[in-house]
């Protein structure tokens, strides 16, 4: 019998889950992701589960991965340069270009097309020369995007063939990436792109080595965020199409437990992990996808994604002391739970014992850092000296910033992903309950005792001891998993259209709820508030899933006075959903007046002009179809089918048909191919 590998990696665990051809789990297992070298992560999660049964011949493997997102929510990435082709100063405060960029490089350079497809201005290449020549060692991967390129691609593909020709950095053009319009948009998620090749490329190469180790010779996909599944080698080229790739595949997960079992199918589906709480709403069973694209830690792309709403909420989200709010904040950025570091670090316990002793609370108490991969080049002194000091291994922020502040340094390592926090956590909150014991609860209690004590001298709350301490946070984390799905339901698409990467009074992004609203979701969550008491109720169930949810659900639903799914596999429902998945691929054509009867149709080669509307449409369509089914065969797929549609923009004034424009599209769908059907 041939079977199916099914595989997850996030921000704490990298899942395994095999299933047979029936489609029925045969075996699941979990292993810690190791970030430094994420291959040992899968071989943990692998091996754990090819002990369980003889599973042999493996046909297919598919991957989700969390990691795309993770990274936009916590501002990592790689460097990179950005190169706008048309654009004007005043467009890079569009879609919040600038933001996204930081310190990044970029250049305007004259060129780009307007809305018929024709040159506003010849490419300047000399000047993308010149800017490539300046950057090209300071970056791990280039981005363009040009005005208009998605009617003329020629001035992106030419700037391309320049970068290629000058250097081996991977280039990402915003034609490849999206069909829409909107071109600050179509830099960000270039630029978004770009960024995220090296990490995505890296846990693709981990997988395929993993597989040749294992002499499994079968092929690799991953889950797309709109939860279809591409071939490793598409995903290399466009990683950003795997933003929400692992609440994707949740979603994915969720509709196959549930298609198994006679329950409602109108639900809730909140996937928690390491570092954030996936939400998506099934209404008879089917998710919808976001019509304003992928947003993730606030940033808006047109990247197609299941209306997923992320939040920086997690087992392993940092709990501090908020000193203006007087109470703890949870989040959004991820850190690695003081019970993991202790397993690792023999000096952790004796470290946050003699901060204990210390006469004051400090700020940095129980805080460490620790070196995340290989030290880059073109780091600062400062930089520099801070990874030199943890080159032997973690230290305590106390100690890092004993002689002088170096927050922006080390927040600038921790962005690059060279260096990670280690805090207390909700994890470490669940060992001091005891509802938890993989890890060391010692060091888990030493970190609750520090928080509390600060809390105590900064006038917040008093704990009679750790135990009252962990409770309240497990409480908050349950009471902000409440409110992330209230925020998520109360959303329209014209609110997450404006969304912006603010955090709420929960300490998680807010998805863009009013004052009033957030003020009302304050008295109807928070039991410590007395001045107002107000209950919130769904309709629906919520199904729960990821590896925490047995901890906070309970009492999550309870908060909505309604009940919590807690499925026998909703601890690995992201590998399940991205082994169960179908490849899906959609191409749109525009078409637009050309004078007269004629008509432009906006072709990825170039604009083409026909004679008449129906001419045009009829080429329109053939090109899509053939365009989307080829995408679809080299994006795995097999036995594919393509279905078309087509809207015309058509007014009629005085008795007379006035032609605007038509969207043409064609969507592709087959199933991955197996072993056997790819030989």
């Amino acid at each position: 019998m041939p079977f199916q590998l099914g595989l997850d990696t996030g921000g704490t665990y990298t899942d395994a889950v095999i299933i047979d051809d029936s489609q029925t789990v045969v075996a699941k297992a979990k292993s810690l992701t190791t970030h430094e070298n994420l291959i040992d992560g899968l071989r943990g999660a692998v091996a754990q589960a090819m002990e369980q049964g003889d599973f042999d011949p493996i046909t297919l493997v598919s991957l989700s991965t969390t990691l795309a997102t993770n990274a936009l929510v916590e501002g990592h990435g790689r460097r990179v340069a950005l190169i706008l082709i048309g654009y004007s100063e005043q467009q890079m405060q569009r879609a919040r270009l600038s933001e996204a960029l930081g310190n990044n490089a970029h250049c305007f350079i004259d060129g780009g097309h307007r809305s018929d497809g024709q040159p506003a201005s010849p490419l300047d290449t000399s000047a993308v020369k010149q800017f490539v020549l300046a950057h090209l060692n300071e970056v791990d991967a280039f981005a363009v995007s040009a005005m208009f390129s998605v009617r003329n691609p020629e001035h992106e593909r030419e700037a391309q063939q320049i970068i290629e020709s000058l250097c081996e950095k991977p280039v990402s053009c915003g034609h490849t990436l999206s069909s829409g319009l909107d071109a600050p948009r179509r830099a960000l998620t270039a630029l978004l792109n770009a960024r995220l090749i090296p990490m995505i490329g890296s846990l693709l190469d981990s997988a395929a080595a993993l597989l040749i180790e294992r002499g499994v010779d079968a092929p690799l996909m991953i889950v797309k965020g709109d939860g279809s599944l591409i071939h490793a080698n598409v995903a290399r080229q466009a990683p950003v199409e795997t933003i929400l790739s692992g609440p994707a595949a949740s979603v994915v997960g969720a509709q196959f437990l549930l298609s198994q079992s006679n329950a409602n199918q109108d639900v809730v589906v909140s996937d928690m992990g390491g570092t954030t709480t996936d939400i998506a709403v099934l209404e008879n069973g089917l998710p919808k996808l976001d019509p304003n694209g992928a947003m993730v830690g606030g940033w808006r792309t047109m990247v197609q994604a299941v209306a997923v709403r992320t939040f920086g909420l997690g087992g392993d989200s940092h709990i501090q002391f908020n000193r203006e709010a007087r109470d703890f904040s949870i989040g959004p950025s991820r850190v690695l739970p003081l019970a993991r570091l202790a397993m690792d670090f023999d000096g952790c316990k004796a470290i946050l014992q003699q901060q204990l002793e210390h006469g004051w609370a400090r700020t940095h108490d129980a805080q460490f850092a620790l070196l995340r991969s290989a030290i880059p080049v073109g780091l600062t002194g400062q930089q520099k000296e801070l990874c030199a000091a943890l080159n032997d291994g973690p230290m305590a922020l106390q100690h890092l910033f004993k002689d002088q502040t170096l927050d922006r340094a080390m927040n600038a390592l921790i962005q690059r992903g060279v260096v990670q926090l280690s805090g207390f956590t909700p994890t470490d909150a669940c060992h001091v309950l005891g509802e938890v014991s993989d890890w060391d609860t010692e060091a888990s209690s030493l970190g609750a005792q520090l928080l509390a004590r600060y809390s105590a001298e900064n006038l917040g709350d008093t704990f009679a001891n750790v135990q009252e301490f962990s409770l309240r946070i497990k409480q908050q984390v349950a009471e902000r998993s409440a409110m992330c799905i209230v925020e998520t339901l109360l959303q329209t698409p014209s609110d997450n259209k404006a969304a912006g990467n603010k955090n709420s009074p929960y300490g998680v992004p807010s998805t863009g709820l009013t004052s009033t609203q957030q003020s009302l979701l304050r008295s109807t969550f928070s039991q410590r508030d007395a001045a107002l008491q107000l209950q919130a109720k769904i309709q629906q169930s919520i199904v729960a899933l990821g590896a925490p949810v047995q901890a906070y659900y309970p009492e999550c639903a309870a908060y909505l006075h309604t009940d919590a799914v807690l499925h026998e596999h909703a601890a690995v429902a992201n590998a399940l959903g991205a082994v169960v998945g179908t490849v899906r691929q959609q191409v749109q054509m525009t078409l637009s007046p050309a004078g007269g009867k004629r008509v432009r149709v906006h072709d990825l080669d170039g604009p083409q002009i026909f004679s008449s509307l129906e001419e045009a449409a009829t080429f329109a369509t053939g090109r899509v179809s053939l365009l989307a089914e080829q995408r679809a065969s080299d994006a795995g797929a097999i036995n594919v089918s393509v279905d078309t549609t087509r809207v015309d923009n058509v007014v009629e004034d005085n008795g007379n048909l006035v032609f605007f424009g038509s969207e043409i599209s064609a969507s592709a769908m087959g199933r991955p191919a197996h072993l056997a059907e790819s030989n």
